[in-house]
């Protein structure tokens, strides 16, 4: 039986703001321009998805965008924060090799000077532009995976998600403030969509700590992960361990009585365990 491919069972998809951008290549002449971009484009999207692999990682569907692109992985959120930077940075890291190809063909005579400086130019822009630290963009995936290693992950998605928003929102104000003419369009519409990527996120940001704890329910915590107490009284839900849960640590919940007394101590398997029964029943 033949190996199954790592690319099968792959989507391909591509956003409707890439096809406005397409058309108005064409309407301005830029057709071969914005293909080119389109080709850089899927590289840099493919760079994360062979780190993706090298982890393990089961990746659902690539979808192209104006500026890059967005690989849809089950272990997005759920992973190590080194193997999240890891493969967020992989998609920018392989704009250097396509620079280093670029000049190689100048000096090989295959590319004359103008269209090898419009590709070196294309490739630091959109590598340079996703490393902004807007989610979705890569570099808002790194913050968010700094994050999660220093703060609880409830606080490190809602700091993220909300700085993002507002950093979305300084992109469209400079396109209407600083660019003009035909320029703004690709910019506006980035802008918006990074708006709208955002605000939807705020909208479902208990959905990434859920998935991450269901994740942990299932498949345990890595023996790796320093230890971290939290402390309850006999009378709080458990629903309030929630907003000390960090993402890169192994939990030890110490309930005590009012009188100081410690009553019980419970390691991460029955916490989540807890958790997950009292949010069946409560559904």
């Amino acid at each position: 039986m033949l190996a199954k491919l790592p690319w099968e069972n792959v989507r391909f998809q591509i956003h409707p703001s890439f096809w406005i951008v397409i058309a108005l290549s064409v309407w301005t002449g830029y057709f071969w321009e914005i293909l080119t971009l389109f080709l850089v484009v899927l590289l840099h999207e493919l760079g994360h998805v062979t780190a993706a692999w090298s982890f393990g990682w089961k990746i659902r569907s690539i979808e192209l965008l104006p500026f890059g692109g967005v690989a849809q992985m089950d272990e997005w959120g759920t992973a190590p924060a080194r193997e999240e930077i890891v493969v967020a940075l992989a998609g920018p890291f392989y704009h250097i090799y396509m620079i280093l190809f670029s000049l190689w063909f100048y000096q090989m005579g295959w590319w004359d000077y103008t269209w090898t400086e419009y590709f070196v130019l294309s490739n630091i822009t959109i590598a340079l532009f996703n490393m902004l630290p807007i989610y979705p963009l890569d570099g808002g995936r790194v913050v968010q995976a700094l994050l999660s290693k220093l703060v609880p992950y409830q606080r490190c998605i809602a700091v993220s998600l909300y700085t993002s928003l507002f950093l979305s929102i300084v992109v469209l104000v400079f396109a209407f403030t600083v660019l003009n003419g035909i320029s703004i369009i690709p910019l506006v519409i980035i802008g918006l969509f990074l708006v709208f990527s955002n605000w939807q996120a705020i909208s479902q940001q208990q959905y990434p700590l859920w998935r991450m704890l269901f994740q942990r329910y299932q498949k345990g915590a890595p023996d790796t992960l320093p230890h971290q107490a939290i402390q309850l009284m006999r009378t709080d839900s458990w629903a309030k361990i929630l907003p000390q849960w960090r993402k890169e640590r192994y939990h030890i919940v110490q309930v005590f009585h009012e009188n100081g007394k410690l009553m019980a101590i419970y390691p991460e398997e029955k916490v989540l365990e807890r958790l997950f029964q009292t949010r069946k029943k409560g559904a």
